[in-house]
């Protein structure tokens, strides 16, 4: 599959780019999965043997409200996930590289204003000596 996203002129960096945000997608999907299959397992639970074992209406409250504080937690953390993976993953990742191009720019100005200090500094050694 990377050598398919590398044959269509797409730079390598972009390539790999891509990859990561597929790959965040996917295991987004998973999760999702996941969480859709495990609730609709402990809610079925809860529905046809819990309600009828428990008889005690303490115990049975308590656990109801484990199911629900659990489902609501791991739903908040599926839209988190979701929006990770979705929404904020391309900004975080464009200002992540905007950063690191704007870092190595400063660098390679203070390359060339070294270069051209070390020019200078030969020119005037070479006039030094020519005196």
């Amino acid at each position: 599959m990377a050598e398919e996203i590398q044959n269509e002129n797409i730079p390598t960096e972009e390539s790999a780019n891509m990859m990561n945000v597929a790959s965040k997608r996917v295991h987004f999907k998973v999760h999702l999965t996941i969480f859709i299959v495990i609730n609709a397992i402990i809610w079925a639970l809860w529905f046809t043997l819990f309600s009828a074992i428990v008889t005690s209406e303490a115990i049975s409250s308590a656990i109801l409200k484990v199911f629900i504080c659990v489902t609501v937690v791991w739903f908040l953390l599926v839209i988190l996930h979701y929006y990770i993976a979705f929404k904020w993953n391309k900004t975080f990742v464009e200002n992540e590289l905007n950063k690191i191009r704007k870092q190595r720019k400063k660098q390679l100005q203070e390359i060339e204003k070294i270069k051209a200090k070390i020019a200078e500094t030969k020119a005037q050694h070479q006039t030094e000596q020519a005196q």
